[in-house]
Parts: C-alpha cells; sequence; structure tokens
C-alpha cells in the first residue's frame, strides 16, 4: 500500500503518540499507537493495524467497551455477552474492598476520586451557617490578625486566596468575551510561518502533527468558537480552543495532568455540548514530544520561528 493511502487512514485517527516509520516512509502497521475514543473520550493503546480497521468497520475511534457497544447496536453481538461478563465480575470480587481489586495505591487514589466528588455543593452541609452556641464568634476571635497561611496551612491557603481572586473575573474583567491577545500568557509563545502559538506545545504540534500529516486547520481562537460555560463558582466564562483541525476536530492542547482539573472539567463538558450543536468531534490532547532546545535554535537560524520581544530576550539569556 502506498504511503498516500496511509496519511489518509492516518488523518481518520486521532492519534495522540508518535508514529514509528519504516524504510520506506510507511507507518509500521505492527507499532502500538495511543488514540482517543471518540464516544467515551478515554485515552487507550491500540495496535496501529487494528485501529486502522476499526475506522474502515465503524467511520471512527472506538475503544474496546464502545467498540462492543456498537457491535451490539449493529447485530453482532448480543446482550447476553454483557451480562454473563457482569455476573461473573460479582461472582469474583462481591464483597471485597477496592484495595484488594485494584491494588493499595490505585485504590487509594480512587477513594480520594470519590471523596472530592463529596466536596462542595454536593455536600449536605454545603453552604450551610455552621453559627451555634457562639460558635462563629469563638472561631472569628481565634483566627483574629492571622494570615491564611496561618490559619489553614499552605495548600489550603492558597485554594481560598485563588477563589478570591477569581471574583474580580469574568463579566467583570473588560476582556471578557474576547481571545487573548497575541503575546498574553506566560507560554513560550510566538509565530510559525505567520501561524501565532502560545506555548512549546502549541508549537511542537503545528510542525510534528498539523505539518506532518497535512492536515487542514485554523485557528479556533476565534468569536466563531467562542464556548460559553459556568465555573465552578457560578460565574459565567468564555472558552475558546486552540485549532480547527479538517473542519472536523476542536482540539485543546492542554498538559494531561490538568486534563481532570474542575475548571478543564468544565470547559470540556461545554466544549462537548457545542461540538454536538456544530457537528463536532472535541479532542483535549498532550503532547509527548516536545521541540528540544537544538531544534528550536535551528529554526531560529533559519527564520522560520520568531519569538515575542519578551521571550526572544529569555531565549537570548538562554543561550549565554
Amino acid at each position: 500500500m502506498g504511503l498516500d493511502y496511509f496519511i489518509y487512514k492516518i488523518k481518520k485517527i486521532m492519534i495522540i503518540s508518535e508514529i514509528k516509520l519504516n524504510k520506506k516512509s510507511q507507518p509500521i502497521k505492527t507499532q502500538r499507537i495511543v488514540i482517543k475514543c471518540d464516544d467515551c473520550d478515554k485515552e487507550w493503546e491500540s495496535f496501529f493495524y487494528s485501529q486502522i480497521k476499526g475506522i474502515e468497520n465503524y467511520n471512527r475511534d472506538l475503544c474496546r467497551g464502545c467498540k462492543q457497544k456498537e457491535q451490539i447496536k449493529l447485530g453482532i453481538r448480543t446482550n447476553e455477552q454483557y451480562i454473563k461478563a457482569g455476573e461473573g465480575y460479582k461472582n469474583k470480587y462481591e464483597g471485597k474492598k477496592i484495595e484488594e481489586i485494584i491494588g493499595y495505591v490505585r485504590g487509594k487514589e480512587k477513594r480520594k476520586k470519590q471523596s472530592k466528588r463529596m466536596t462542595g455543593k454536593n455536600n449536605s452541609m454545603y453552604n450551610k451557617n455552621y453559627q451555634t452556641h457562639g460558635l462563629k464568634k469563638w472561631v472569628e476571635e481565634k483566627q483574629k490578625g492571622k494570615t491564611y497561611e496561618e490559619i489553614y496551612g499552605k495548600e489550603k491557603s492558597d485554594k481560598i486566596k485563588e477563589k478570591i481572586r477569581l471574583k474580580s473575573i469574568g463579566e467583570n474583567n473588560n476582556m471578557f468575551g474576547k481571545p487573548s491577545p497575541q503575546g498574553s500568557g506566560n507560554g513560550w509563545s510566538g509565530w510559525y510561518k505567520e501561524w501565532f502559538f502560545r506555548s512549546l506545545k502549541e508549537l511542537s504540534f503545528m510542525i510534528n502533527v498539523i505539518e506532518r500529516f497535512n492536515f487542514k486547520w485554523e485557528s479556533a481562537e476565534t468569536n466563531k468558537y467562542k464556548i460559553s460555560y459556568i465555573n465552578d463558582l457560578g460565574r459565567k466564562r468564555n472558552y475558546f480552543p486552540d485549532f480547527i483541525l479538517d473542519d472536523k476536530y476542536l482540539v485543546e492542547i492542554k498538559p494531561k495532568p490538568l486534563h481532570n482539573t474542575i475548571i478543564n472539567k468544565s470547559k470540556k463538558e461545554a466544549a462537548l455540548l457545542f461540538c454536538k450543536k456544530n457537528n463536532l468531534k472535541y479532542k483535549m490532547l498532550d503532547v509527548n514530544i516536545i521541540l528540544n532546545y537544538e531544534d528550536i535554535n535551528k529554526l531560529l537560524k533559519e527564520n522560520k520561528i520568531k519569538f515575542t520581544d519578551r521571550y526572544q530576550k529569555k531565549f537570548n539569556k538562554l543561550k549565554k
């Protein structure tokens, strides 16, 4: 099969890992790749040839579970297989603690996630006044003159300060509802062939994915793709993803540890609704392969990239 065939197939899969090529510059069919399921948004690992076959059969990226559900819809698989699997699981694990099933470390992490789901508005004591027998007055006198760090410790005080900061943003901000101006933010920002990037991850995605596989793309940081959402404080905010690929994928580049933060979960929920209404698919992706110092220095020498003044000065200091 020719290279054009593989490029066509690769563009139908939202791959989030490096593609290895053979001596003929064709993807190695037996390699394992990381993809993101279009139905449940789960990241999972699969053989390259298996995912190509899945795209041909179902016309989208599906993990094993969603593939089985699709097979039931198509009449290939029966519900009885699911029922038997559920009974087997119940017989094997019923009455056991979660640590006994998935191990102590993973079990502890799962309990932490369950605990987080019971905080805030989900807690039965949320927003209730604890003023009983002068307790509130006693606490206020006890805390008088102390810093947040002294009262709550650094971790909790940082969260409190963040909430206070958030009260001054949103609709009260004169930039509310507008895309961030070029040059703002803390990422290494600049231009690559007249495309503006806000971080090295975005630049790496432009070169290693968009350009490499010849995606048709445009910036999603315009009013056309403005997504309104409500943050954890109940305030109305606006969100602009990073890219729109092949008029189909609305892509946000975000480090994986930040995918499940409260703010990014809120953005994701709003983006999924937006995509459903506009016949798009939403992808929040991390970039595993980041351009290194030598790559960036070469691109600068070839005048392919240009940093903003702030980051050009920073890069010059690094060179010294």
